[in-house]
């Protein structure tokens, strides 16, 4: 028969306690396989004793240190053996041995019960050793699975740097109009873009574009709209400004061509501003209506007619005409707002839905003084919302106020007006 090989363990001065130990333990075993002990004390013990044996028997008496036998545990922990403490005495409730990796036993008077515990001790460890491989193989594959994790962080971390640097670096003032942007991922990326760009000494153009879905696949979508978009052409000397209806028209075309198996759709509004004579054309594309704020307090929607981008080729998008009057504020924004603000008390599916407090808050931009102002408020609002580290959609609002008519051209940088940062806490 294959032999068990255990070791019993005695402190300094037991040898002989561990030898007669030994001799009846061996003259009470019946087990289905042989038993093979050895003695040793617990100073003489080393690794290369516990290389070779499938259990450890621990000689402990009642004035011995029980600090002595902790600090030899992690020891038999990592060999990975079987360990009965034998005790002098019957184990009390508030024994200091009572751990998990240990099976406890009186004084040694019985040998035959003291047999049967090393016994079913000894059948259980293959399977407590199986277990042990089994979860050192999980912890391997944690490892792995934590660091190729730590990779996909990195690589949507430089994503989102690309995909902010296909935002405007710095926003246009013209002739007494000035802009702010806001900006926010729900995740990494988003599926938003804008762009506020000066196309000659009269004119800015606004760009606003919400891809559907969210995360990486709506980012790059985000990519293909900001390379298909085009709202100036220069042929030679002389130049044309599209008109929106014609930029959103491209621009679905484009997308349609670029398409493959699957459609990708998004919505979007373009504006012409002309910032001297303050007029303003207006094309959208399924995209929430801008709202246009009055210097007396009045607030309109501006509707247009178009569908999705990306979906019917040859689409055609209509345009609106609107006279800017000074003080005038207008609001660009995506679809995500009407999630941003869930109703005081919402669970966590209630949270998600939409709701129409988002209208309160846009009411209450309008009567700020300025754009960076109008922003400013809004990153407060959301910030005070329960839930705003974890928001549902991604979020952006361009800003737009018609000052006093100027005839000198100032640029405002983005880092004033436009937030990138996450939500603070709630």
């Amino acid at each position: 028969m294959i032999p068990w090989n255990i070791l019993v363990v005695a402190f300094e001065g037991r040898g002989s306690e561990a030898t007669a130990f030994r001799a009846r333990l061996l003259e009470a075993w019946r087990g289905s396989a042989s038993l093979n002990p050895s003695c040793v004390t617990r100073d003489d013990l080393t690794v290369e004793h516990l290389r070779s044996v499938e259990a450890v028997i621990l000689l402990v008496a009642a004035d011995d240190e029980p600090t002595a036998v902790f600090q030899l545990m992690p020891v038999l922990d990592e060999a990975d053996v079987a360990v009965l403490i034998v005790l002098d005495e019957a184990p009390l409730a508030d024994c200091p041995y009572r751990f998990g990796r240990a099976m406890l036993h009186g004084p040694p008077s019985d040998a035959d019960i003291l047999a049967a515990k090393l016994e079913a001790l000894l059948h259980r460890q293959p399977e407590v050793q199986n277990l042990h491989e089994e979860v050192s193989i999980a912890h391997r594959f944690h490892g792995g699975l934590k660091g190729e994790i730590a990779r996909i962080h990195d690589e949507l971390q430089l994503a989102a740097m690309v995909q902010r640097e296909f935002l405007p670096r710095d926003l246009p003032a013209l002739c007494g109009v000035d802009f702010a942007a806001f900006w926010r991922p729900a995740h990494y990326v988003s599926g938003d873009i804008y762009d506020i760009v000066r196309l000659d000494d009269d004119h800015i153009g606004v760009f606003l574009a919400d891809a559907v879905g969210h995360g990486v696949p709506a980012a790059l979508m985000t990519m293909v709209i900001c390379r298909s978009l085009t709202t100036k052409i220069i042929s030679g000397s002389s130049y044309r400004l599209i008109e929106p209806s014609e930029v959103l028209g491209r621009l679905n075309d484009d997308m349609i061509r670029r398409q493959g198996r699957t459609t990708r759709f998004a919505t979007a509004v373009y504006a012409l501003v002309n910032c001297r004579s303050r007029r303003m054309r207006l094309a959208g594309a399924g995209h929430p209506p801008p709202l246009l704020f009055g210097e007396d307090g009045s607030c309109r929607e501006l509707t247009t007619t178009g569908g999705l981008l990306g979906v019917f080729a040859d689409e055609q998008y209509a345009q609106i005409e609107v006279d800017l009057a000074a003080g005038d504020r207008l609001l660009l924004y995506s679809d995500g707002f009407e999630q941003a603000f869930p109703n005081p008390g919402a669970g966590d599916y209630e949270r998600r839905l939409p709701t129409a407090r988002y209208r309160d808050v846009f009411a209450a931009l309008g009567a700020q003084e300025t754009p960076a102002d109008m922003i400013q408020e809004l990153g407060r609002q959301l910030d005070d919302q329960t839930g705003s580290l974890h928001q549902a959609d991604d979020l952006t609002m361009l800003c737009m106020r018609a000052g006093a008519l100027a005839s000198a051209p100032s640029r405002q940088t983005q880092a004033e007006v436009t937030s990138t940062s996450p939500p603070a806490a709630a």
